[in-house]
């Protein structure tokens, strides 16, 4: 009565079998805590309170401290678990069309001596988006004519979130190759606002702030809160977008070039 065939058993085990939790790949650092900080250095006002002569040694807190700030960069994320996708700054254009509607072009994350060989993409020799998987090649013919294009999925939650490009007929849409369509009906953009003050002191005052660019490549750097998106109305920007070449930076710096010439000018 209580005897159990070997297949049941294999059946039940793999009924009770459970696939390991994927956790996904942050984009930012980790959290912080300031108002751990405030409650500390309001412990220690009030043990300054009681000893009077040690009060008159205390310095007064800069003037933007407390503040509201911006603590990182937008990120692009998945709108239906929230795992980061890549930056703000990565969009070229938000002028496509995916599936279902309006679609961004991304680019892929910079290149960086951190990043290990495998996490580099085989066809197109660069990082992939973060917490992503790439679906199998196909032929597809779009608005803009044959590509060969694998659809991309959301590595934590599965839901489709638009595809990659890997290659195009055409050699007009070449610039297209290896970057990525990110369904605005499916991403989500994320602004980090926070009570925090800069690890220098002044990062709300000059609007720069040091955050990790691609998280897992770890590579630090000073950048602004302003964000910079692809102007099709600009020649060098639209040469540089063909040539695979357009940087956010880059273009930033240049726009501010561009700026003081003009107002050295008047």
């Amino acid at each position: 009565m209580h005897n159990r065939s070997t297949s049941d058993t294999t059946r039940g085990s793999h009924r009770i079998s459970a696939t390991p939790p994927i956790f996904p790949t942050y984009l930012l650092p980790s959290f912080k805590f300031p108002f751990l900080r405030r409650r500390v250095s309001a412990s220690s006002s009030s043990s300054s309170a009681s000893h009077p002569s040690s009060s008159t040694k205390s310095t007064s807190s800069p003037a933007g401290a407390g503040r509201l700030q911006r603590l990182g960069p937008d990120t692009l994320r998945c709108s239906a678990c929230s795992a980061d996708l890549a930056l703000a700054a990565q969009i070229i254009s938000k002028g496509f069309t995916g599936r279902y509607g309006r679609a961004l072009l991304v680019a892929p994350p910079p290149a960086t001596p951190a990043a290990e060989e495998d996490d580099y993409d085989s066809d197109s020799g660069s990082p992939p988006l973060l917490n992503i998987r790439i679906g199998r090649l196909e032929n597809r013919q779009l608005v803009t004519g044959w590509h060969v294009v694998a659809d991309i999925s959301c590595s934590s939650c599965s839901r489709k979130l638009g595809w990659k490009y890997v290659d195009a007929k055409e050699k007009s849409q070449k610039y297209k190759v290896g970057k990525y369509i990110l369904e605005t009906e499916r991403v989500t953009t994320h602004r980090s606002w926070g009570d925090e003050d800069g690890d220098d002191g002044a990062s709300g005052a000059s609007g720069a702030l040091v955050v990790v660019d691609g998280g897992p490549y770890g590579t630090r750097r000073r950048m602004s809160s302003d964000r910079v998106s692809f102007d099709s109305e600009d020649d060098d920007e639209c040469d540089d977008v063909f040539a695979g070449t357009w940087n956010a930076r880059t273009v930033a710096r240049r726009r501010a070039e561009m700026i003081a010439a003009v107002r050295s000018d008047e």
